[in-house]
């Protein structure tokens, strides 16, 4: 008798659950075309805000470092300082651009670069378009090999200056 009495409980709690599992999804199944309109809104108006951030911003010049421990220091301490004052220094630590206003849209302009080769990043804004080189290979190489400076900082004053290079090595 006590193990039939068991075994009517569990059933009734199996049953319930299975009662709560399906009113909960004929509740959220009448929100989905909700959720996907205001996502939907929400992208565009982002797409709008963003088109009009860059319209604004045309000819700025970022140059974006990230935090990975070997090259933190001598990016923000050797090379942060030998930039010309105009461009705009941006720092990523993980997932968060750390800059001043418009770091969401930072953030979309390095998710969107196509060949990653890795920060350092270079990013120029010219006629609504985002421009950007990666300087990873010789920003390292002069890290490691105590090189001098001078070359990159040659590579990016060039870049800056024509801008016209969607990617390179």
């Amino acid at each position: 008798m006590k193990h039939l009495w068991s075994e009517i409980k569990d059933k009734a709690v199996l049953i319930g659950g299975i009662a709560f599992i399906i009113s909960f999804i004929l509740l959220i199944i009448p929100c989905i075309p909700f959720i996907l309109i205001y996502a939907h809104f929400s992208d565009k108006a982002f797409e709008k805000e963003y088109k009009l951030y860059l319209e604004r911003m045309n000819g700025t010049c970022f140059f974006c470092y990230n935090s990975r421990r070997s090259s933190i220091d001598f990016a923000k301490n050797i090379i942060v300082p030998a930039l010309r004052p105009n461009i705009q220094v941006v720092f990523v630590d993980g997932k968060d651009v750390e800059s001043g206003n418009g770091s969401k849209y930072i953030s979309k302009m390095l998710y969107s670069i196509q060949e990653r080769k890795g920060f350092p990043y270079l990013l120029k804004i010219k006629d609504g378009q985002v421009l950007n080189m990666s300087v990873n290979n010789q920003f390292y190489s002069i890290l490691i090999g105590r090189k001098p400076i001078t070359p990159l900082l040659e590579r990016i004053n060039t870049f800056y200056d024509s801008a016209t290079l969607v990617s390179t090595t």
